[in-house]
């Protein structure tokens, strides 16, 4: 059935012209919880093959910018040939135009089948793309986030607290049922104050 299930989502966004099935996971949050808002600004972290890319602007984003090892082809906005833990936020900005109002991370590493590692190693690209959200977003803006379930996920949930008004945990119906796989939807963005620290 998992199998069947997923040829399913597969094949779907083949026939939509998406490069992955994951676009119906993020269709899906899209759905529940509307972060993406026409004619703002985004980032797409771990961007490749574009699926993710393509749907934000389908739904109207004005300006995009993604981020990846590969760079899709054919979509309306701009990308950066790289990793995400190198690239620089105020390139990301000075690319969009102005602050992003959606970061959008589906990074993953490629597994090695060592679940606690795994984990581990995905939660530090979902990190990098906190820290970039943190530096990048406009005040009220929004951050999507893949996280692999885990000893740690619910400490980096708590770390989400301070920057965002309201937070969800959601496990899209296109993701394998035996997938450890969720997304961290944080929304309400609160600017770091500028004397924090001082």
């Amino acid at each position: 059935m998992g199998k069947r299930w997923s040829d399913h989502y597969t094949q779907k966004a083949k026939d939509a012209g998406y490069g992955a099935r994951s676009v119906y996971k993020l269709e899906e949050i899209q759905r529940r919880t509307e972060v993406i808002q026409r004619g703002s600004r985004a980032v797409d972290l771990g961007c490749f093959p574009g699926s993710w890319s393509r749907y934000l602007v389908k739904q109207g984003v004005a300006s995009l910018v993604g981020v990846d090892f590969q760079v899709p082809e054919g979509i309306k906005g701009q990308f950066i040939q790289g990793s995400a833990l190198d690239v620089e936020p105020a390139q990301l900005m000075e690319m969009l135009g102005g602050s992003a109002d959606l970061v959008v991370s589906d990074m993953a590493p490629n597994t090695t089948g060592n679940r606690q590692n795994d984990h581990l190693r995905q939660l530090e690209l979902a990190q990098r793309a906190l820290d970039i959200a943190v530096a990048v977003l406009a005040p009220g803006g929004a951050f999507v986030a893949k996280l692999f379930e885990g000893s740690e996920t619910q400490s980096y949930v708590q770390s989400l607290r301070p920057h965002f008004t309201k937070i969800r945990r959601i496990k899209p119906d296109a993701t394998r049922k035996q997938s450890v796989e969720l997304f961290v939807v944080a929304t309400g963005f609160r600017p770091p104050s500028a004397d924090a620290g001082a």
